[in-house]
C-alpha cells in the first residue's frame, strides 16, 4: 500500500485562521531605507505594522471618489484630527530627508487630484492643514 507524502498530507489541511489581517508593509516606488525608516516610526509611535502603507492606499482611493466626511478619518489616537492625511504628514516629517523627498513624491500626484476635486472652504480655520480645509465640488 502505497503512503501518502507529508506534502500531501499538508496541502489537504485547512489553513489557521490567526485572525489578523494581513497588511502590505511596503510602499511600492519607495527605497527600502525609506520603508525602513517608515517602519520604525510606526513602531515608534505605536502604530500597527503597514499604517502608514493603508493611510496612503486609502488617501489614493479617496482622492479619486466623492466622499463622506467619516471616510477621511482613519481613528489613530496618535494624531489629533484623525485625519489619515495628518498621519501621513507626520510620517513625513519624522524621516530623513532622502526619504521625505520619496514619500512626498508618492503623496504629490494623490494630493493634486484631491485639489483638482475640492475647492478651498471660505468658512474654514486658516491654521489647519489644506487637507482639512476643503469641501467638495
Amino acid at each position: 500500500m502505497a503512503r501518502r507524502t507529508p506534502g500531501e498530507i499538508r496541502s489537504q489541511l485547512r489553513l489557521r485562521d490567526t485572525g489578523r489581517i494581513r497588511r502590505t508593509t511596503v510602499i511600492p516606488g519607495l527605497s527600502a531605507s525609506a520603508n525602513r525608516q517608515i517602519a520604525r516610526f510606526e513602531r515608534d509611535r505605536g502604530l500597527d505594522r503597514g499604517d502608514i502603507a493603508l493611510s496612503l492606499r486609502r488617501w489614493a482611493l479617496r482622492a479619486g471618489r466623492p466622499r463622506k466626511a467619516e471616510e477621511w478619518h482613519y481613528g489613530f489616537t496618535d494624531v489629533p484630527t484623525g485625519h489619515i492625511r495628518t498621519l501621513l504628514e507626520l510620517a513625513v516629517w519624522n524621516l530623513r530627508p532622502r526619504a521625505r523627498r520619496e514619500l512626498r513624491a508618492a503623496l504629490a500626484p494623490i494630493d493634486a487630484r484631491v485639489l483638482a476635486r475640492t475647492a478651498n472652504d471660505p468658512f474654514g480655520f486658516s491654521g489647519r492643514p489644506w487637507w482639512e480645509c476643503r469641501i467638495e465640488i
